[in-house]
């Protein structure tokens, strides 16, 4: 499916609609979609499919994706549902700003204006219904161990999938390479919502 995304200055100004793939190209600015489900003890991560082009197998937020060019912000919630099968209550969903972001790799640089929200809530496992060719598993961590792993004052913390029990370690390495800027945003948000 070919995307046409919107194109921004660095002050996130419009400018223009342009393909995904000359965005990605080109390392236009574009905006993105990112929702942190959390209850009072958990941050709920994904680990991305082992098929996807970009990142497999790769940690990442809980779930995300590009806002298309006919899309309000507020329309980056259909990828909560898509992805994960959690169905978003509007009134529940609490946007913690917009965050800039950059991730380059060879003939790829991400350029996003990331708007960054938080879902509170408890969840069951049952709950989740997994996009399979996204998702490859939904993990838990401890809110506070996810904010000092993203702080870099520790080295590993421990995650568990919640559907197969398993647990495991995981270090910043194993997430999608975000900007440090990126992951200290993110430890701010998660601390302020921490119980």
């Amino acid at each position: 499916m070919v995307e046409l995304l919107k194109v921004f200055d660095e002050d996130y100004r419009y400018i223009h609609n342009e393909y995904r793939e000359k965005i990605h190209e080109s390392g236009l600015w574009h905006e993105t979609f990112h929702c942190w489900l959390v209850d009072e003890e958990n941050v709920y991560i994904q680990k991305r499919s082992f098929v996807k082009k970009d990142f497999p197998g790769m940690y990442d937020i809980t779930a995300a994706g590009h806002l298309l060019a006919d899309e309000t912000v507020m329309d980056g919630v259909r990828e909560v549902e898509e992805e994960i099968g959690i169905v978003i209550d509007h009134m529940k969903l609490q946007s913690t700003g917009v965050v800039r972001d950059t991730i380059k790799l060879p003939g790829f640089i991400d350029n996003e204006f990331a708007n960054v929200f938080v879902y509170k809530y408890t969840f069951a496992p049952t709950d989740f219904k997994l996009q399979q060719e996204e998702v490859d598993g939904i993990h838990i961590v401890e809110i506070q161990d996810l904010v000092m792993l993203f702080r870099s004052r520790v080295v590993k913390v421990v995650c568990k999938n919640i559907h197969t029990g398993e647990v495991g370690e995981l270090k910043l390495t194993d997430f999608v390479p975000h900007e440090t800027e990126y992951f200290i945003a993110i430890a701010d948000m998660l601390n302020n919502i921490a119980p």
